[in-house]
C-alpha cells in the first residue's frame, strides 16, 4: 500500500513559510513512520525583474515584524540591497538538489530561508545560491550548470501551476494524497500541535472517515 504522503507548499521567499519551518520539522519527526512528508513549490513574484524598492523594503519588514511577533521565529531584519523578489531561481536550486540527493530537500530549502531571513543574504542570486550549494558539498561550477537544466525549468514551473490548483493562495499550505488523489488539508500558518493533529485526524483509510 503506498504510504499517505503530506505535500507542503512552500517557498524560500516566503515569510510565513520560514515562520512555519521550525512546526514543519517537528510534525515530521513526530509523525515519522505515520506518513511521507514532501513539498511542493509554490512560486512568489516569478515575473518579477527588478530590484525591491524602499516601498517593498518597509512593507517586508512589517511583515516580518507579524510573523516574528506570531511564531517567535528569528529574522535579522535586514533586507538584501539589490533583493529581486522573485523567487524562481531559489526554486530551481531546490529541484536541482532534490535531483541530485533523491529525496525531499526540506534542509536545502530551510537553508535558503535561513540565509533570506536571519543572514540577510541575496538568494535571488545566482552565485549566492552556488555558495550556500558547497555547504550541502556540491561544487559551485557543477551546481551552476545544474541550474541552466531546461528540465529543471519545466519541472519547477509545473509545480508552480499545480500548487495554485488546490482551493487556496496562501503559503504556506498543505495538502494530503492519498491513493493517487490530493487534497487540501489547511492553508496558512499553523503550529505543530495543530499541524499534528489535523495530519493525524486526516491520515485515516477513506473507508474509515470523510473528507474534510
Amino acid at each position: 500500500m503506498n504510504p499517505v504522503r503530506i505535500l507542503l507548499v512552500t517557498d524560500p521567499m516566503c515569510s510565513w513559510c520560514w515562520g512555519m519551518s521550525a512546526a514543519v520539522e517537528e510534525a515530521v519527526h513526530v509523525l515519522a513512520g505515520e506518513v511521507a512528508f514532501d513539498l511542493l513549490l509554490g512560486g512568489i513574484n516569478t515575473h518579477g525583474s527588478q530590484p525591491i524598492g524602499e516601498y517593498g523594503r518597509r512593507h517586508l519588514l512589517h511583515i516580518w515584524r507579524e510573523v516574528r511577533a506570531t511564531t517567535g521565529q528569528e529574522f535579522g531584519m535586514v533586507v538584501p540591497r539589490g533583493l529581486i523578489y522573485n523567487s524562481t531561481l531559489a526554486c530551481i536550486a531546490i529541484e536541482a538538489v532534490r535531483r541530485r540527493h533523491g529525496r525531499p530537500p526540506f534542509g536545502f530549502l530551510h537553508r535558503l530561508q535561513q540565509c533570506l531571513f536571519v543572514e540577510g543574504r541575496d538568494i535571488s542570486r545566482a552565485d549566492v545560491l552556488a555558495r550556500i550549494a558547497e555547504e550541502f558539498e556540491w561544487p559551485a561550477a557543477e551546481f551552476l550548470e545544474a541550474l541552466n537544466s531546461t528540465e529543471l525549468h519545466s519541472r519547477v514551473k509545473s509545480q508552480f501551476a499545480s500548487s495554485r490548483g488546490y482551493g487556496t493562495s496562501a503559503l504556506p499550505s498543505v495538502l494530503i494524497e492519498q491513493q493517487g488523489r490530493r487534497r487540501l488539508l489547511f492553508g496558512g500558518y499553523a503550529d505543530s500541535p495543530t499541524m499534528i493533529e489535523l495530519i493525524r485526524a486526516a491520515a485515516v483509510p477513506d473507508d474509515e472517515g470523510p473528507e474534510v
